[in-house]
């Protein structure tokens, strides 16, 4: 090829990154477990953090909700960081990300309900929602890997002006 030919590569519409709705999503993940704005205390309740995950767990009904629920919560994000990651990194670097950035996320959301009554901080809930980001990272790889990728075609631009496609 010469060197004035350029790479146009064309990606399926399920590959394309999501940004937006990756933002909207963040912004659900912040908002949410801040209402009621009532419950704000301004002062910490160091005492009431459970800093040991599942130090008491229980397979009660309210236990076993709270688990599964904060795993499903994170992993729609999980899985759109997945794709907004994905171009630079190989698969296991991107759900590494994913896992890292849901990490800080999940601990600056137990950091804030430290300042609220009615909420109780929990080690138990950063572990569970950092196993739904990778999850939700897991099964954005999958689906990546399973849709049919176009193949890669060449725009060959001449001196003259003449465009061939390989």
């Amino acid at each position: 090829m010469s060197s004035d030919a350029f790479r146009i590569v064309a990606f399926p519409a399920g590959l394309k990154p999501r940004s937006g709705l990756l933002w909207f999503w963040l912004a659900v993940l912040f908002l949410t477990p801040m209402l009621p704005l009532s419950s704000f205390a301004g002062h910490p309740h160091w005492p009431s953090i459970r800093w040991v995950p599942f130090q008491d767990f229980s397979f009660s009904l309210g236990m076993v909700i709270d688990v599964l629920g904060n795993t499903a919560w994170f992993m729609p994000f999980g899985y759109l960081l997945h794709y907004w990651t994905k171009d630079t990194t190989s698969p296991m670097q991107s759900i590494a990300t994913v896992a890292v950035v849901a990490c800080g996320v999940s601990l600056l959301l137990e950091f804030f309900q430290t300042f609220c009554h009615n909420r109780v901080p929990s080690m138990t809930d950063v572990v569970c929602n950092v196993l739904g980001a990778g999850i939700g990272g897991y099964f954005a790889e999958r689906h990546r890997s399973s849709l049919a990728v176009e193949p890669v075609r060449y725009l060959v631009i001449d001196a003259d002006g003449s465009k061939t496609l390989l």
